[in-house]
């Protein structure tokens, strides 16, 4: 009895030291695999590629063995509520630029106000200190050194993952011509035909998100933003300078820009009038101005104007340093004075957030809130007027009658425009769709966004078809984001080892059939003090040894966490 009784001790033993050892062992080696979730957009913004795009990615980064991605995905309305609220924290995204200069490639990402806007969250004071330095400094000696530190810190930092630098592309029928694929503008109203035919009929896999200039911050709202609403300056015709607008000349320092930078002066055209016929003078613009700097709406470019243009938050004196001051001394003048220099201000006066809209009146736009974007409240001062609109369908632009600007352009070669007198644009399902209808001769245009697959077979059918293939050199860029306060990438180490995995030719060849370029800042090539640092850092081609060392570490941190919270019970 007592020998069976000693054996059942002793084998309950056994099993207890074999239970304490699984568990101890299982503490000791902890789990080596962990899920992150990356998001992408599903309704062709980016066109039919960005689920492959995805899928690359993802596959790159599980090659370390020790992560599986989860993929996600939303069309672009919801898709922008979503990082512009901070609730992505793992997505793709694409920038196409908002003013020529190399600030646009730093001020919205790593600035304080402006990582807020696009998901990131990001801030770091000492960035906001060298971003303000180079915004208000005009010698390139000290905006290199600058930006080489601003670059540096973003690859140690990486909220983001610069990935590739696209190549702007349109296909239309040869009897289209003034087709400009501007550095940062896309427009209509330049272009005519050899035909009778007085319309267009446009094609693109995008969709409208807003076309309130005080919301929308996506290239496809702002591209039709720029055909119905003017501001104080624009752009010419076929390259980055710029032109009068609203105003009639353009500041500069010691003419209407003084000598600190911080005080910049516009002369407005007389008898400006919106298409609805009601008055545009000094006290619009700036009420327009305060209206998107005060509603300041999620994912918007309101940051433009108060933090990066460094006009303030806030109508009120309480705390001088963020008072927005704008002066109207009479209906064509207006002064804005800056907290800090700016010495690209004019280029901020000629993006779409700062358009003037209807600020009193019967079509007074909304003031605790977005436009709503449909037929007769989009009310501009631009060359064409929306006509109708179909909600992710299509919309038509007609000539504005009334439209001040009709000689605008004439010393750069168009004495009156809009020369085309009504555009269609459809937006199609997919982009072979889009392809489709282009070759069936429905739509006369395809711009964004053709499969790469097909940009390659239009160029060698596009004789036969009646059909021009055009390129154009643009900064367009894409890449990762983290939101760097929403774990698990709240720790560098797992943003960085992302930045170790991640295969760029593999996206450039295999996805885009060599149609664009790796990217390794986020500032471009094409512009200036741009610097390879993600190549420099993190290497030409993906090091999965190193990023693997980097997910044990990030691992190893997350479980010590654990540790020092757990109790026991």
């Amino acid at each position: 009895m007592w020998q069976r009784q000693r054996k059942l001790i002793i084998a309950v033993i056994v099993v207890v030291i074999l239970v304490v050892g699984v568990v101890s062992a299982a503490l000791i080696l902890r789990p080596t695999q962990y899920t992150i979730a990356l998001w992408y957009n599903s309704d062709g913004h980016y066109g039919d590629t960005e689920p492959t795009v995805a899928q690359v990615i993802a596959n790159s980064i599980e090659k370390t063995g020790k992560v599986h991605v989860q993929l996600n995905s939303e069309p672009w309305a919801q898709y922008t509520t979503d990082f512009g609220n901070g609730k992505l924290p793992f997505f793709l995204l694409g920038w196409y630029p908002d003013y020529y200069d190399s600030d646009d490639y730093a001020s919205p990402f790593l600035g304080t106000a402006g990582a807020a806007s696009l998901g990131s969250q990001y801030s770091n004071s000492t960035m906001d200190n060298w971003l303000a330095w180079e915004a208000g400094n005009s010698s390139s000696t000290v905006r290199n050194q600058l930006f080489t530190s601003i670059q540096s810190q973003l690859a140690s930092d990486v909220p983001y993952i610069p990935l590739w630098e696209g190549k702007a592309n349109i296909v239309y029928k040869t009897d289209i011509n003034n087709v400009f694929l501007h550095p940062v503008v896309f427009r209509y109203f330049f272009m005519s035909r050899t035909t009778s035919n007085n319309t267009l009929v446009a094609g693109t896999t995008d969709r409208v998100k807003s076309l309130d200039p005080a919301y929308a911050y996506d290239y496809f709202s702002i591209e039709v933003i720029n055909q119905v609403f003017d501001t104080l300056l624009v752009y010419n015709p076929t390259d980055q300078t710029l032109m009068p607008g609203l105003a009639t000349s353009i500041p500069a320092p010691g003419n209407g820009v003084s000598s600190d930078l911080k005080t910049w002066n516009y002369t407005l055209r007389a008898g400006l009038k919106f298409s609805d016929g009601s008055l545009l003078n000094s006290t619009t613009v700036k009420n327009s101005i305060i209206r998107a700097i005060t509603l300041n709406l999620p994912g918007s470019a309101a940051f433009l104007l108060s933090d990066v243009g460094q006009l303030g938050n806030t109508t009120s004196t309480a705390n001088p340093k963020f008072t927005i001051n704008i002066d109207t001394p009479d209906p064509t003048h207006i002064s804005f004075h800056l907290h800090q220099p700016v010495a690209f201000f004019n280029l901020l006066m000629a993006f779409s957030v700062s358009a003037p809209v209807p600020t009193f009146g019967s079509n007074a736009y909304s003031t605790t809130g977005a436009q709503p974007t449909e037929q007769g409240k989009v009310i501009g001062d631009g060359p064409y007027t929306l006509t109708a609109y179909t909600a992710g369908q299509s919309l038509d632009l007609t000539a504005n009658a009334g439209y001040y600007g009709k000689a605008i352009y004439a010393s750069a070669g168009f004495p009156s425009v809009p020369i085309i007198n009504k555009v269609t644009i459809k937006s199609e399902t997919t982009a072979t769709q889009l392809k489709n209808d282009l070759t069936a001769g429905s739509i006369d245009m395809a711009y964004r966004t053709l499969n790469p697959q097909d940009i390659t077979s239009l160029q060698i059918q596009a004789a036969s078809l009646g059909l021009k293939v055009q390129f154009g050199q643009s900064p367009q860029i894409r890449y990762l984001v983290f939101n760097v306060k929403t774990a698990p990438f709240n720790n560098v180490l797992l943003r960085r080892a992302i930045a170790y995995a991640v295969d760029r030719s593999l996206i450039a060849n295999d996805v885009f059939n060599g149609q664009v370029d790796p990217l390794w800042s986020m500032i471009p090539p094409l512009l200036n003090y741009s610097i390879p640092v993600f190549q420099l850092v993190y290497g030409s081609s993906p090091n999965l040894t190193q990023a693997g060392n980097l997910l044990s570490q990030f691992g190893l941190s997350i479980y010590q966490t654990l540790d020092a919270t757990r109790s026991i019970t």
